[in-house]
């Protein structure tokens, strides 16, 4: 489905329903295993690049029922941001999830930023891993050592970074690339391939392990990369870059 039409779907299922007692927020799939998923309208706000790219944009998560399940999660953010924040470190805990991913769908608003600075020093031994296109909210997180904002850019969005940049705490950037794009070594402490296809090619250490990945199921886990420290440490070997690009 392209993204005009998971839109169109997706502003069609809104209700305004809320969560029900005791229903587990999180949503399932095979890269991250557990996610946080919102609606992708109203809080994202694509590039023509994370268009064509969207992941969101097929399978399960597009289905009515995902759909229905993403506004109740937002729904219940905006009525309630620390209620919610406590049912999602309730859920952590029972499902004993090793990291929490925000937004494997949709993006940051303003409850759910405050959501996440309620949840994350509730539970400090779990990473929070937020990703994020959106510059003015993510500078409104709170900067708990278990929390890394992981900043998505294209050739078209390098200047959204200009206010991360003075931020203290773990943040850090990766690149999309466009369609027949080959990006530049040392672009982006995580680099993901257009259809995660390295199309001919060489990886890099660079190279999110998604590309060119026979088997995707469990691939968050098994790396880490972006919850561990070491895509924000090599963020810092790279800020050169964001002088030469923004």
């Amino acid at each position: 489905m392209n993204y005009k039409n998971l839109k169109a779907k997706t502003e069609s299922l809104r209700t305004g329903e809320l969560l029900a007692e005791n229903e587990n927020p999180f949503s399932t799939n095979k890269v991250t295993g557990h996610s946080l998923n919102y609606p992708i309208h109203p809080t994202c706000a694509p590039t023509k690049v994370c268009v064509e790219e969207c992941y969101f944009g097929q399978g399960p998560s597009t289905w009515t029922a995902a759909l229905k399940k993403q506004w109740r999660l937002y729904a219940s953010t905006v009525a309630d941001p620390e209620k919610t924040a406590n049912e999602i470190v309730r859920w952590t805990r029972k499902l004993k999830l090793p990291f929490v991913r925000w937004n494997g769908g949709g993006d940051l608003f303003t409850e759910s930023v405050l959501c996440i600075n309620h949840a994350a020093p509730q539970m400090p031994d779990v990473p929070q891993w937020v990703v994020t296109r959106l510059p003015h909210h993510a500078v409104n997180l709170a900067s708990w050592p278990n929390v890394f904002v992981h900043f998505s850019v294209d050739k078209s969005s390098w200047t959204r970074l200009a206010a991360m940049r003075p931020l203290p705490g773990n943040w850090f950037w990766s690149y999309q690339c466009d369609r027949d794009e080959v990006p530049p070594a040392g672009i982006a402490p995580v680099v993901f391939r257009n259809h995660c296809d390295p199309q001919g090619s060489p990886l890099t250490d660079d190279d999110c392990p998604l590309n060119a990945a026979e088997d995707i199921a469990g691939t968050c886990e098994r790396c880490r990369r972006c919850f561990d420290g070491r895509a924000v440490s090599r963020g810092r070997e790279l800020r050169h870059v964001l002088d030469e690009m923004i």
